[in-house]
């Protein structure tokens, strides 16, 4: 595993968007990040509640690269001018009947979006669950998130069905919509 940029290219207004695998380095600006998406309490069923805590913010930067490692991940920092601006990953299912599924995961900073960026990041871990073998990728999505069931459904994801009121949201709770996309 190396931290060189893969897939460089801009963005609808013009950015300048590169992926790489995070380092250990990338603890505090990754720590940043996610805190900045739990201050816009954005859809992202990790938030909630209490911000990231640095410390926990190094352990899962340390889970994450170990999961790399073995095969089970790929987690990408997606930056522009050498800032953090956004996360995606693939993990294979933990359980060993259920290795050949992977579950994706995109977020990006509020003013990053718009602009294709999240479109290009799932088409790109599509692909990488393609080389890693899997068979059949799978995501969640809060059910009042329009923009991106909309996005999902035109990569080819299909619902499975949803699970009223399974994610606690802005003093309520929303339907978590399930989704999948064979390989």
């Amino acid at each position: 595993m190396s931290s060189k940029i893969i897939n460089p290219s801009k963005s609808r207004k013009g950015n300048e968007i590169s992926l790489r695998y995070p380092t250990e380095a990338d603890v505090v600006a990754m720590h940043q990040y996610i805190n900045t998406l739990h201050n816009e309490d954005t859809y992202l069923t990790t938030l909630g509640g209490k911000p990231i805590s640095l410390k926990e913010e190094r352990q899962f930067v340390a889970k994450a690269l170990k999961a790399i490692r073995f095969g089970d991940a790929k987690l990408f920092v997606v930056m522009c001018q050498r800032h953090i601006i956004g996360v995606c990953d693939i993990w294979k299912e933990r359980e060993p009947r259920q290795q050949h599924v992977g579950v994706l995961g995109v977020s990006l900073l509020p003013q990053f979006r718009d602009e294709g960026i999240g479109s290009e990041l799932m088409k790109f871990l599509i692909e990488q669950g393609k080389e890693m073998k899997l068979r059949l990728l799978r995501l969640t999505c809060f059910a009042n998130n329009p923009r991106a069931l909309h996005i999902y459904e035109k990569l080819g994801f299909r619902k499975a069905g949803a699970l009223p009121g399974a994610i606690a949201y802005k003093n309520g709770y929303v339907d978590q919509v399930i989704m999948y996309l064979p390989l």
